[in-house]
């Protein structure tokens, strides 16, 4: 059923953005948290359909997406579990384990909400190394173009897969550091004459 959602996703949004994907060879087999920008609602779909048409992903997603029944319910059939903004339910932290270690890919963005263009840099959260650490996942950073999307050209790059670096047992702040760094790999695959 996926490989219908995803072939019709395809052929209605090529036509309106253009999307180009460079690097899937680095998404991993098996457990990886992946991690992109987040400036838009399309950006779960572009990696979505970065990923081919199989299905080896869990999301966490704000429950503000889950509010509108018929988008709500495409969610919970991809896997996905709404989560309250800032709530450090417990509970996410169990389905993201239990994601990892199903063997699947947890899809995350860092930045916890869109940053568009021009507005101030927020600070990465710490979860997504986290998870790596926990689950001894890899991480992939993936670069989503930003700002207005439809009707130009939409590449989507996504990074080699890595392991979070530190010694002994990581900290709060060891974690902040891995999320910085992320975030860094993430916008450092912006190769700006690809985007324009």
């Amino acid at each position: 059923m996926y490989k219908v959602v995803y072939y019709f996703l395809y052929i209605v949004l090529f036509p309106i953005y253009g999307f180009r994907f460079v690097g899937r060879e680095n998404l991993p087999e098996g457990a990886a948290v992946v991690c992109g920008n987040h400036t838009a609602n399309i950006d779960a779909v572009f990696i979505a359909l970065a990923n081919g048409p199989k299905w080896d992903f869990g999301i966490i997603g704000k429950e503000e997406l889950f509010r509108f029944k018929p988008l709500a319910a495409l969610f919970k059939w991809l896997g996905g579990v709404p989560v309250k903004r800032n709530s450090g339910d417990m509970q996410v932290i169990r389905v993201g384990f239990s994601i990892l270690k199903a063997g699947k890919k947890l899809l995350l963005f860092p930045e916890g909400t869109r940053v568009k263009p021009g507005m101030e840099p927020v600070e990465p959260k710490p979860g997504a190394p986290m998870f790596a650490v926990k689950c001894n996942a890899p991480l992939v950073p993936v670069y989503i173009p930003a700002g207005r999307k439809a009707f130009r050209r939409n590449t989507v790059i996504i990074g080699k897969p890595y392991m979070p670096q530190f010694e002994g047992k990581p900290s709060h702040e060891d974690y902040q550091r891995m999320a910085e760094e992320l975030m860094q790999r993430i916008h450092a695959l912006a190769p700006k004459e690809l985007n324009k």
